[in-house]
């Protein structure tokens, strides 16, 4: 493998406990980093279980979030009302809490002879993002420095489609099977890397993906290291 080529949500940065503990702080819910952490991939389990239908996906992650997290029965549509907008909102200021192990993971494969980038499904502020909390830039920087950051809002196509591969494929010079990507979704990232001819690679800490035999999985960003 000449490149591993990342995606951002649940993989580098997922939804923050604090965003989330002060938007939910009047249904008297508490939310941990960690409780947010697992809340992140039980929505994401529930949203790849969903129907092929993106309104239905959106409300599976956040009634699965919303469980996770204790909102309580009788709270739980006017919660859900207030998580819709919080999710459809900036990602940057709610995308923001790293995910644990992933910058340490991140910077042991800078240091392996391979090329890195990243591609998301995002609004425009992914490489702000990455930026701010110095997790990476293109070139020399305070994070790990990666080739290409590939946000779908700029190049305006989202994965599944495997177009959005091939913006960060052409610049680095890479062909699709000498890479691997690794996201959080079976639906988008894993369905999406292999259109594209890409090795995909499911980060799934909790192990909640129940095809386990079909892909690779990883708990933690470094475990892509066996892999490689």
């Amino acid at each position: 493998m000449e490149a591993v080529i990342l995606d951002v949500g649940g993989v580098l940065l997922i939804p923050s406990a604090e965003v989330i503990a002060q938007a939910l702080a009047p249904f008297g819910v508490q939310v941990s980093a960690e409780l947010a952490e697992r809340a992140h991939y039980v929505g994401v389990a529930a949203l790849d279980a969903a129907v092929d239908n993106v309104d239905r996906e959106r409300h599976a992650y956040r009634d699965a979030y919303a469980e996770v997290v204790g909102v309580p029965a009788a709270s739980r549509e006017a919660a859900l009302r207030l998580m819709g907008a919080l999710w459809g909102g900036p990602n940057i200021d709610l995308w923001s809490q790293p995910v644990s192990g992933s910058v340490e993971g991140l910077t042991r494969l800078s240091a392996r002879p391979i090329k890195l980038a990243i591609v998301s499904n995002s609004d425009g502020t992914v490489e702000e993002q990455l930026k701010r909390r110095q997790i990476c830039q293109v070139g020399e920087g305070l994070g790990v420095p990666v080739l290409a950051i590939i946000d779908s809002h700029v190049v305006q196509v989202s994965k599944p489609a495997a177009a959005i591969f091939r913006h960060a494929l052409e610049p680095i010079g890479v062909a699709p099977e000498r890479a691997l990507y690794v996201g959080d979704t079976v639906r988008y990232d894993v369905a999406g890397a292999r259109a594209a001819g890409l090795q995909p690679v499911h980060m799934d800490p909790f192990d909640l993906c129940p095809a386990r035999a079909d892909h690779a999985h990883i708990r933690t960003l470094a475990e892509v290291e066996t892999i490689l």
